[in-house]
């Protein structure tokens, strides 16, 4: 009887701490997973994390990239287990951008070409977790940028 019901307490442990592993897009020649890992602080709900997208360009001397933009439909944010856990966000690998830009009037050389980094004009706003990380499964040329944003937790009547 002893051994029946330490078998039972045994598998039941067993049962209770087994994790199931999260399902993530696979990734492909074109596409890399990043990370965002924030730092453990107090008063997490005092915060809020805005992220965008970044991208490196070649552009003339002469041109003043602002941002681009892409479809949001395209972003996905979903869940590698059910009931709302392990959160994720994606992003199709061959996405369409657009840049805008400003000609910068003066004296420069259009022929003459430099790299530029630039923000997506769409941003995402999440909670702050300092516990886990978030994948964001993203075009290879693109980066995961990140703002914190301290937050007054009351909401006031507008009037």
């Amino acid at each position: 009887m002893k051994k029946i019901i330490g078998t039972c307490l045994l598998t039941s442990a067993i049962l209770l701490n087994a994790q199931e592993k999260p399902t993530y897009p696979e990734l492909t020649a074109n596409t890399k997973r990043v990370d965002l890992k924030l730092p453990k602080i107090e008063n997490e709900k005092d915060y809020k994390v805005e992220v965008r997208f970044g991208l490196e360009i070649n552009v003339s001397e002469c041109e003043d990239p602002k941002d681009f933009t892409f479809n949001k439909q395209n972003l996905k944010h979903e869940y590698g287990l059910p009931n709302y856990r392990y959160e994720y966000y994606s992003v199709a690998e061959n996405q369409p951008i657009e840049i805008f830009s400003a000609n910068n009037p003066g004296n420069c050389d259009k022929n003459k070409k430099t790299v530029k980094k630039i923000l997506s004009s769409q941003n995402i706003f999440m909670e702050y977790n300092g516990y886990f990380s978030t994948p964001f499964f993203i075009p290879k040329n693109w980066t995961v940028e990140y703002k914190l944003w301290k937050i007054d937790g009351e909401f006031k009547t507008a009037k």
